[in-house]
């Protein structure tokens, strides 16, 4: 099965797997970005990516108006799913901590 997604008016993508379900879930999720940001709210987004130094590709969704983002997961098994929470990159943060989490200070014991 094939499925033609329009992302934007930049992006159409042409989707064929063998099992149709798998063609459907993959058209659906990528065609359902997040289109509002869950920081200031506003409909301002765009989709980016970026590769790290090991080669990983990262895709995501970028909020013209606060600079948050939400990144593209995907599962193990295969398939991809939206992290619909946006979070603001700070740099020095450790990954998985937002901007409240790393400027708490917190002492771990040793």
């Amino acid at each position: 099965m094939k499925a033609n997604v329009k992302l934007n008016d930049r992006v159409t993508l042409q989707i064929e797997e063998q099992k149709e379900m798998e063609t459907l879930h993959k058209a659906i999720v990528l065609a359902n970005y997040p289109k509002t940001c869950s920081k200031c709210k506003k409909q301002e987004t765009f989709l980016a990516s970026n590769k790290d130094k090991e080669g990983n590709t990262y895709i995501k969704v970028i909020c013209g108006s606060c600079g948050a983002s939400a990144k593209l997961g995907q599962y193990k098994v295969g398939g991809y799913f939206w992290h619909r929470e946006f979070e603001i990159y700070t740099k020095g943060a450790s990954s998985g901590q937002n901007a409240e989490q790393s400027d708490q200070g917190e002492d771990t014991p040793f």
